[in-house]
C-alpha cells in the first residue's frame, strides 16, 4: 500500500519484529510499495536488515492461510525463492493489531522494468517441485451469488469522494459480470485436482526481483497447489509462447478479475478519503471491468 495504515503504528511493528525476529532492530520505515499489504524496512544500527509485511484480514488471506503458504514457501528447495523467515516461536506469522505480520530478509536489488526472460523456466521448476506438506489445494473463493451481492451493495450509499464514479462504473458492467460468474462456474468444474502443482499465484513483474545476479520470486502469500495455468496466465497475458490449457487460463483470469471487482467495489462503497490508495482502487476497478481477458485483444 502507498499510504501508511491507520490501525497499526510504526512502534507496534518495531516491537513485534524485535520481540520475535530481530532483537537488535532499532528503526522501521513504512515503504510505499506493493498493493494490498503494508511493508516496512527494518534497520539494525542504520543498516537495512529485514523486510516486514502486514497483511490485512481478508477471506483469501487469513492468518491460517498465510501461515500455511509461508511455511510451504520456506521449504521449497529452489534458488529463486526469497522465503519468509521463521520467528522465535517457530512459525512464520504473528498478529500485529488487526493484521498479520511476517518477515523476510532484506534483499538489495530492483524490480525489473518488464517481466524477466527466464520467468517460464522459473515457473517450470516451481511446478515440478514436490508439494510442501503445508500447501493448501486451490478451491475457488468466489461466491456464486456475486452478482446479487453487488446488487445489494449498489443499494447502499456510496458517499465517499470516489464512490459515485465507482458506482456508475459498476452499474454499467453488472450484466457482464453476471456472464463472467456463470462462465467461471463452468470452467471451475473442469479443473482436475490430480494435476495440481505448486503455484506462486501472482508471478507478474511486481513480484519479480533482480538481485545478486539472479531473478527472485517474492511475496509467497498466495502459494497454492493448483492447475499450472494459475501461473501461466501471466505468461499468456505477456504474449509468451508456452503450452497451456486455454480454458484453465480463462478460469484463472476470471478468478482474479472477479475477486478484484468485489474487493474494489466494497472498498469504494465504504468510507474513504480519496487518497492515493483510493484512486488506485478506482483505477483497479476500472481496469478489471474493462480490460480484455488474457489472450484476447
Amino acid at each position: 500500500m502507498l499510504e501508511p495504515p491507520t490501525d497499526v503504528t510504526d512502534a507496534e511493528v518495531l516491537e513485534v519484529v524485535r520481540t520475535l525476529w530481530e532483537p537488535r532492530a532499532d528503526a522501521v520505515e513504512h515503504l510505499p510499495v506493493g498493493w494490498g499489504a503494508h511493508h516496512w524496512r527494518v534497520d539494525v544500527a542504520g543498516t537495512p536488515t529485514l523486510f516486514a509485511t502486514l497483511d490485512p484480514p481478508l477471506p483469501r488471506h487469513t492468518r491460517a492461510t498465510l501461515e500455511g503458504a509461508y511455511a510451504a514457501a520456506a521449504t521449497l528447495d529452489l534458488d529463486f525463492v526469497w522465503p519468509p523467515l521463521p520467528h522465535a516461536d517457530g512459525g512464520f506469522t504473528v498478529p500485529c493489531g488487526p493484521r498479520t505480520a511476517s518477515v523476510t530478509g532484506w534483499l538489495d536489488g530492483a524490480r525489473p522494468e518488464e517481466s524477466v526472460a527466464d520467468l517460464p523456466d522459473l515457473l517450470a521448476r516451481l511446478h515440478a517441485a514436490a508439494p510442501p506438506p503445508s500447501a493448501r489445494a486451490w478451491t475457488t473463493e468466489l461466491d456464486p451469488d456475486l452478482p446479487d451481492l453487488l446488487r445489494e451493495l449498489l443499494q447502499q450509499p456510496w458517499d465517499g469522494p470516489l464512490g459515485p464514479a465507482a458506482r456508475d462504473l459498476l452499474v454499467g458492467h453488472l450484466t457482464q459480470v453476471g456472464g463472467w460468474v456463470r462462465e467461471h462456474a463452468r470452467l471451475r468444474d473442469l479443473a482436475d485436482p490430480a494435476a495440481y502443482v505448486v503455484t506462486h499465484g501472482e508471478p507478474h513483474v511486481r513480484n519479480q526481483w533482480v538481485a545478486r545476479g539472479r531473478t527472485w520470486l517474492i511475496d509467497w502469500e498466495s502459494l497454492l497447489l493448483a492447475p499450472r495455468e494459475r501461473d501461466l496466465a501471466t505468461l499468456v497475458h505477456e504474449g509468451r509462447d508456452v503450452p497451456h490449457d486455454k480454458e484453465m487460463v480463462r478460469l484463472f483470469d476470471l478468478e482474479w478479475r472477479l475477486s478484484e471487482i468485489w474487493s474494489f467495489a466494497q472498498w469504494l462503497q465504504g468510507p474513504h478519503v480519496g487518497d492515493t490508495d483510493d484512486r488506485t482502487a478506482l483505477g483497479g476497478l476500472t481496469s478489471e471491468l474493462t480490460r480484455p481477458h488474457f489472450g484476447e485483444g
